[in-house]
């Protein structure tokens, strides 16, 4: 797993609470301690706030963290304050962009759900080139700096231990010519690639396979080993896209992504099924 500053706040805001609670003490009582607002230790604990470099010193002695403690939180503080690679493109997407390309950049697993596209990790230059293509409201510079942000996330399947990637497509994915005949087979080309060699599990769900809880919903599960990052869901919407990070949420869409695998082909008619796709057998 890769701590990137978005993941730093995460663990820091998980990591506060936990030792507040280790040492049996209240947002009031742990906010008397430390002088301040018991709305200042909630918006940390949430990571609404930010915890600066000055806090932890009287933190540690009010929760009783050890030298070792101390030092990873001190580390973790400097992290989050750190300008990642997806910055020089904020000024092109949404702002909550920066927290999803933290997510994906740093999450052990990656499960994902979807029903029209094939997931911007695995699209091929044309295919992704023929998608942006269709924002009538951006300039051919923009719509080029866009293209070299989503060609850019995908260089975590390039890494020496790249995360777990499972992709479960509704077999109409297959389906769609997005950029014609030859960019569509190229792309298809490019997953039976992926899925050789960064390890991804792609299923398809056909067009006989019966409803599911995941029907028609496109989402992302983040996974994380570490102990203090939870699962993050993010889900698709048509007007704000959402992120969701409540175990009982969480754990419904996980039960709706295991229906869907329910659903779908097994791996090797999966496999047939994009390489007819890809533009022939293997």
């Amino acid at each position: 797993m890769t701590t990137n500053a978005v993941l730093a706040r995460r663990r820091i805001a998980r990591g506060l609470r936990r030792y507040r609670q280790r040492a049996g003490l209240t947002i009031e009582e742990l906010a008397r301690a430390l002088e301040c607002s018991g709305a200042k230790i909630s918006r940390m604990e949430t990571g609404i706030a930010g915890v600066r470099l000055h806090d932890l010193p009287p933190l540690a002695r009010a929760v009783g963290l050890d030298d070792t403690e101390l030092a990873e939180l001190t580390e973790l503080t400097r992290r989050a304050r750190a300008k990642e690679w997806w910055h020089e493109f904020t000024d092109l997407v949404p702002p909550d962009s920066a927290t999803f390309c933290g997510l994906e950049d740093g999450a052990d697993r990656v499960r994902i759900h979807t029903t029209s596209l094939v997931p911007g990790l695995l699209q091929t230059v044309d295919y992704a080139r023929a998608l942006l293509g269709t924002a009538h409201d951006a300039t051919q510079p923009v719509r080029e700096r866009r293209l070299t942000l989503r060609l850019r996330r995908q260089h975590v399947l390039d890494r020496d231990s790249p995360p777990a990637m499972t992709v479960l497509l509704d077999e109409a994915v297959l389906h769609r010519e997005i950029g014609g005949p030859e960019v569509a087979a190229g792309q298809w080309r490019h997953v039976l690639h992926r899925i050789e060699t960064s390890g991804v599990r792609v299923r398809v769900i056909p067009f006989t396979a019966p409803v599911h809880q995941a029907e028609g919903v496109t989402f992302t599960i983040f996974d994380f080993d570490h102990e203090d990052l939870t699962p993050v869901v993010y889900a698709e919407q048509p007007v704000q896209n959402l992120f969701v990070d409540d175990p009982e949420s969480v754990d419904a869409y996980s039960a709706a992504l295991d229906a869907a695998e329910q659903a779908a082909a097994s791996a090797k008619e999966s496999l047939a099924m994009i390489s007819a796709r890809a533009g022939g057998g293997r």
